[in-house]
């Protein structure tokens, strides 16, 4: 049988994709987290003419289309498995367009499915249709075979994500403390293309890690290779630094000792729960 038309017998059909953008494809995503374990995002037009903070509320967003991506740059979605740049280019820009929306921008943020009752979307998962889209997602096994897959086992993805940008380092110190792992930083020395326009440290640090005895790394995410780990933030070439790691926990622990406190005890928290997979 032809690649074309292998290809053609695995999409999704039209009218299916369509009624899932109808609603902002919400009950296609929360059907495939539901089934890969992957990560719940939203994306938000802004209205604000800066950036908003992490910790600012969605209540002036307007949503634009829920998805699911994978810790790297893959997103998941009807039309295809696609990279970050592609998906933006591809469905965020259209959809920016078609709302009619020309002053602000965009804002991804993740999210636990249990987030969703308390958000600003135009629609909720609606239980039928995600039953429908779960049953339409396994009858595609060749996209669900492009997906990667997690260990079921694994710390939930919306929990990862959170220790994996922000709180990577405060995960590798109590990492040291329940399994006696050195700790490190990475630090980028080249991006990947694409990415050259990330913002590090003068240092270049972009995350911490803890180090096994073979050289792999290990975060929120698992054990993985260190060179995977780095191109998960677009980093084509690094430098390892336990000093650097150091400064940065001290930086945490004097600026904001509290916030310090808090997400080191959920993370020991976290890592306890899922003790079979540190041993």
């Amino acid at each position: 049988m032809g690649q074309a038309k292998l290809k053609q017998q695995d999409a999704f059909a039209r009218n299916l994709i369509e009624e899932w953008e109808s609603r902002d494809c919400i009950d296609f995503a929360v059907a495939l987290a539901r089934r890969t374990g992957w990560l719940l995002h939203v994306d938000w037009w802004s209205t604000s003419s800066q950036r908003p903070s992490e910790d600012c509320k969605e209540s002036n967003f307007y949503p634009l289309r829920v998805y699911v991506a994978d810790n790297a740059d893959k997103i998941f979605d009807p039309r295809g498995v696609m990279s970050i740049f592609d998906f933006a280019e591809r469905i965020v820009r259209r959809q920016v367009r078609e709302r009619g929306f020309n002053s602000g921008g965009v804002l991804t943020r993740f999210y636990a499915e249990d987030r969703f009752a308390e958000l600003p979307l135009r629609y909720q998962p609606d239980e039928q249709m995600v039953s429908q889209a779960l049953a339409e997602i396994e009858g595609h096994r060749s996209f669900l075979a492009r997906i990667p897959s997690r260990n079921p086992s694994g710390i939930a993805a919306h929990h990862a994500a959170r220790l994996s940008f922000g709180s990577c380092a405060v995960f590798a110190e109590a990492m040291r403390e329940h399994a006696g792992l050195q700790p490190t930083a990475l630090l980028a020395t080249r991006f990947l293309p694409g990415w050259e326009g990330t913002q590090i440290s003068k240092r270049g640090y972009f995350h911490s890690v803890v180090l096994h005895s073979d050289g792999a790394g290990e975060d929120a995410w698992g054990k993985a290779p260190l060179s995977d780990i780095a191109s998960r933030y677009g980093v084509a070439e690094f430098v390892t630094s336990e000093e650097e790691h150091r400064t940065v926990i001290q930086r945490l622990k004097q600026t904001t000792p509290d916030v310090y406190a808090t997400r080191y005890s959920e993370a020991l928290s976290l890592i306890q729960e899922h003790t079979d997979r540190y041993e």
